[in-house]
């Protein structure tokens, strides 16, 4: 009877005094509005938004004297300007937003280059609430992009923004904290896809190796005897190739990634040595007398090169486009 006293007792103990179930986190609405995208920058690996951001959300012990638009940061930029603040209270709901323009840090992928798509994405979280005590709910049906949003030689499009949490194991050197111990952010995050508008910039970039190489191709229609004409087209046509290569270098930021514009530059330079190549075979067969031989190499190759340099060129930019 006794043993039942007190298991009872204890029972009723932990009720009272054991550990409460923790709190759900508090729901905070948040959305975008993207106004403009612009200065794409390549070698800098960054670009300019201008947006608008929106926070709304009830009172409650977690969010209490909330400051949404002094607390909130981007994960992957800096905030360069904030204006247009308003911040009021509707049917007991707080309501704060702004116009943000920042400058986002974008890791660039020019693989493609200068046939490149992206899909560009920017990160917000909270600096001070953890996702223990706020997570985001993102607000889809009023986020989108700007109805007049322009930008020079892109088409935007597939706007969406998603709802995260992310977790950072790290104590930040904080000695009252086991080395083993991490935090959740919730992390509210809208992205968007630009498309070039025309590949006329392309073509353009490329012209002078697509030219400089049928250059170096036309010298196998000139005799191997006549040595200005037949190695001089193929030697300019190198030089030209050359200052093209260093053209479209200046336009992507100095890395190990090798763009389809460095691809073809590099298989046109290979083309270019290996016509030179054969026109000094040619030569030294002519003025050994076999110019039979030299003439059959070079109607052979003047039909073989062009086809497989300009054959791989079509199918590479068709397969990045």
């Amino acid at each position: 009877m006794f043993m039942r006293w007190y298991a009872l007792l204890a029972l009723l103990a932990g009720l009272l005094f054991g550990p409460t179930a923790q709190a759900a986190p508090s729901p905070v609405t948040i959305g975008s509005y993207v106004k403009e995208v612009r200065d794409l920058d390549f070698r800098a690996n960054k670009y300019t938004m201008d947006f608008f951001i929106w926070f709304r959300w009830r009172e409650t012990d977690a969010l209490k004297d909330y400051k949404p638009l002094e607390s909130f940061e981007l994960v992957n930029g800096k905030i360069e300007d904030k204006s247009s603040v308003v911040e009021k209270v509707v049917n007991g709901e707080h309501y704060a937003s702004a116009r943000i323009v920042a400058t986002i840090n974008e890791p660039w992928d020019l693989v493609s280059y200068p046939f490149d798509r992206h899909r560009i994405k920017i990160a917000i979280e909270d600096s001070n609430l953890g996702a223990d005590d706020m997570v985001f709910v993102d607000d889809k049906p009023n986020s989108r992009l700007g109805d007049e949003m322009t930008i020079a030689g892109w088409v935007p499009s597939n706007f969406a923004t998603q709802v995260s949490t992310m977790t950072y194991h790290s104590n930040y050197g904080d000695p009252s904290l086991s080395s083993e111990a991490r935090s959740d952010f919730s992390r509210f995050s809208f992205a968007l896809d630009l498309d070039r508008q025309t590949f006329g910039s392309a073509f353009k970039l490329l012209s002078t190796v697509l030219l400089a190489t049928a250059v170096a191709f036309v010298a196998f229609m000139v005799k191997p005897s006549d040595l200005d004409a037949r190695f001089g087209m193929g030697v300019g046509s190198l030089f030209a190739v050359a200052a093209s290569a260093f053209v479209a270098a200046g336009s992507v930021p100095d890395s190990g990634v090798m763009t389809l514009a460095d691809h073809m530059h590099m298989v046109a330079l290979a083309f270019i040595f290996v016509s030179l190549l054969i026109s000094a075979i040619a030569l030294k067969f002519e003025v050994t007398g076999r110019e039979e031989l030299a003439f059959k190499i070079d109607r052979i190759v003047l039909v073989v090169m062009p086809l497989l340099f300009y054959g791989w060129a079509g199918w590479t930019i068709y397969r990045s486009m």
